[in-house]
């Protein structure tokens, strides 16, 4: 099968499905005026040989994607970092690096939504092994590189409802991805305050040579960024005597911690797919560094993210804080 008569089928028959709504979802989520456009492909501009569509406004987005590739045909989402006429040279890396970095996130968050899949990447005319799954590595997420994420089959297998029912199934993380609102939202006991707080200097991910690729996409890598940052603000604040990081309890370290007169704070840093996941990630953690087995060791946790605090957010805290008493904040910081 042809991709314009896969592409044609498949618009036809999306009406029944979630993904026909592709393009007002798309509208909502941009918060721009509805597109003509009513379909998942435009077919109007995929060529009669073409080897690959992907969907209407998809460019600067995670694509929805059909292609041909040499065992059959593929459907899934999809990056690809290539130039066009509306996004000359390198500058559609800087749109999708940030995309990149939330689907990394959420392949380690939620790895249920993606158990299904393999990945593979074209460069030129060479193309990778298709492979499970994992957050996309760094030496794949460069310049000219198609990164694709999905399923494979026969074409004699091909099934239009089984793609849209697929598809269907994949729109929920195309939204998490593409939507810039959130969407939803051991210790020994013989351990002393002094045993809290100590400046040894711990070699972190960043300690080695990264690329702004690394920066950008790689979670780790993004963590340690953000937690040297707040280092540095922590100490212009507070004097670099009263500053460490990743402060050893147990088994555990935390992120930072700040020594004052009247006791301890603990900061933790998360990088996460929104501002929900980022403080759901942080909150069990932090109280239990801060808690267990039943020993105050802090005074005030801060959860430190990317997204600022918005009102359920805000909400959420202050509920927490003043229903059962945990002295919690949001530090919202960028890099």
């Amino acid at each position: 099968m042809e991709i314009l008569e896969l592409a044609l089928k498949l618009n036809k028959a999306s009406k029944d499905y979630k993904i026909g709504n592709l393009q007002r979802i798309r509208t909502s989520i941009k918060g721009k005026r509805a597109s003509t456009e009513k379909n998942i492909f435009n077919t109007a501009k995929i060529k009669n040989n073409a080897d690959w569509a992907f969907h209407y406004g998809g460019r600067s987005e995670l694509q929805f994607n059909i292609g041909k590739e040499k065992e059959g045909i593929r459907y899934g989402l999809a990056f690809s970092l290539e130039s066009s006429r509306s996004f000359p040279g390198k500058s559609i890396l800087n749109i999708l690096y940030p995309k990149i970095l939330k689907l990394n996130c959420l392949i380690r968050e939620k790895p249920e939504l993606f158990s299904d899949y393999k990945y593979w990447c074209h460069f030129h005319n060479e193309r990778s092994q298709p492979a499970n799954l994992v957050p996309l590595p760094p030496e794949i997420i460069k310049y000219k590189y198609f990164i694709f994420f999905g399923k494979l089959v026969k074409e004699q297998e091909l099934d239009i409802n089984t793609i849209l029912q697929e598809f269907d199934k994949m729109l929920s993380i195309y939204i998490l991805v593409e939507d810039q609102v959130d969407i939803e939202l051991s210790i020994d006991q013989q351990e002393t305050e002094q045993s809290y707080f100590n400046r040894q200097q711990i070699k972190l991910t960043l300690s080695r040579e990264y690329t702004s690729v690394e920066r950008e996409t790689n979670i780790d890598i993004r963590h340690s960024v953000m937690q040297l940052k707040l280092k540095e603000l922590l100490e212009k604040k507070y004097g670099s005597k009263n500053v460490s990081i990743e402060n050893s309890l147990g088994k555990n370290r935390v992120d930072a911690v700040v020594k004052h007169k009247t006791g301890l704070d603990f900061y933790e840093v998360k990088i996460a797919s929104n501002l929900r996941s980022c403080i759901r990630q942080a909150l069990g953690q932090i109280i239990e560094y801060a808690y267990w087995p039943g020993k105050m060791k802090a005074n005030n946790l801060i959860i430190v993210g990317e997204y600022p605090l918005n009102e359920n957010g805000k909400r959420y805290l202050e509920f927490l804080n003043s229903n059962f008493s945990l002295p919690i904040s949001y530090l919202h910081l960028t890099i």
